[in-house]
């Protein structure tokens, strides 16, 4: 993949999930066992958004792409399990 495409794929894949990360809303389940499971996956998610964007600054975007899809799938399982709810808006309204 070339750079410039990378680059602008991972700047909006972070812009998206900066946007989700800030408005999902949280449905802890009641069993505390799985509630740190919740807690747990919502950790990872959030360090490897950290990690996508690190690497974004570093010019590495295709090691960013690959943590931000990780961060995403882990927000996906956790969302289809219903403990979060959210959607991906993915036009731009800028």
């Amino acid at each position: 993949m070339d750079d410039q495409i990378a680059k602008s794929k991972l700047e909006r894949y972070i812009k998206y999930t900066q946007k989700v990360l800030t408005e999902m809303a949280v449905y802890p389940p009641d069993e505390s066992s799985l509630s740190s499971k919740l807690q747990y996956n919502l950790s990872l998610a959030k360090q490897y958004f950290e990690d996508s964007k690190y690497y974004f600054g570093r010019g590495d975007f295709i090691t960013g792409l690959v943590c931000i899809a990780y961060c995403e799938g882990l927000l996906d399982a956790c969302r289809n399990f219903g403990w979060l709810k959210y959607e991906w808006n993915l036009v731009d309204k800028d």
